[in-house]
């Protein structure tokens, strides 16, 4: 009983919403991203990410509220000089090279503040898994941790209208996965791309 009045209450809920709605768009974002480190992923590779970019489709339920989903891949690396190193039960010596790739697959809302205007600034979160993969390589040798962690990742930005159905936009996001296989990621990414709504 509890169950089918919860399903009740969420169909109300989208009903209403889209009652609301003066128009229901959908729309298709691509973004570059510049990533920059912090905490755990940090210590592990210290360089800021320019491999970075953001696929994302959703649906505007009103003109104020959207509802997307997000794939976003991030590559970190760092190289470092010829030293003795111990990874894992090796003691090794040469040059050591460290790289993270970090995908977010991810939901996400948002609040877009004055629809009517040309400058559109929003809030949003995002919720959802991250794919982590760390590898460290050293001469014939390669020790990889991949793992699966939850995350969550607040954002905030700006979209500017550049024709009728395209926008650009920018702003940063704040990416916190949380601990797996040992390993908590946090990054912020800096992110520009277009818009297209239909």
């Amino acid at each position: 009983m509890k169950s089918i009045k919860t399903i009740v209450l969420g169909l109300s809920l989208v009903i209403a919403l889209n009652g609301n709605a003066q128009v229901v768009d959908y729309y298709s974002t691509v973004n570059y991203s510049v990533a920059v480190p912090l905490g755990d992923t940090k210590d592990f590779v210290s360089n800021p990410s320019f491999r970075g970019f953001s696929f994302e489709f959703g649906r505007f339920f009103t003109e104020e509220i959207s509802v997307g989903f997000l794939f976003a891949w991030s590559v970190f690396n760092e190289s470092f000089p010829r030293d003795t190193y111990e990874l894992e039960d090796l003691t090794l010596t040469g040059n050591l090279y460290r790289y993270i790739n970090a995908f977010p697959i991810m939901a996400v809302g948002r609040y877009h503040f004055s629809p009517d205007s040309k400058f559109r600034p929003y809030l949003g979160l995002a919720s959802g898994a991250y794919v982590i993969n760390k590898v460290s390589d050293f001469g014939v040798h390669r020790f990889e941790n991949k793992n699966w962690h939850f995350g969550l990742a607040p954002e905030a930005g700006l979209v500017v209208g550049i024709g009728a159905e395209a926008y650009f936009n920018l702003g940063p996001r704040y990416n916190y996965a949380f601990k797996s296989g040992g390993d908590t990621h946090s990054w912020v990414s800096f992110q520009a791309g277009v818009t297209f709504v239909y």
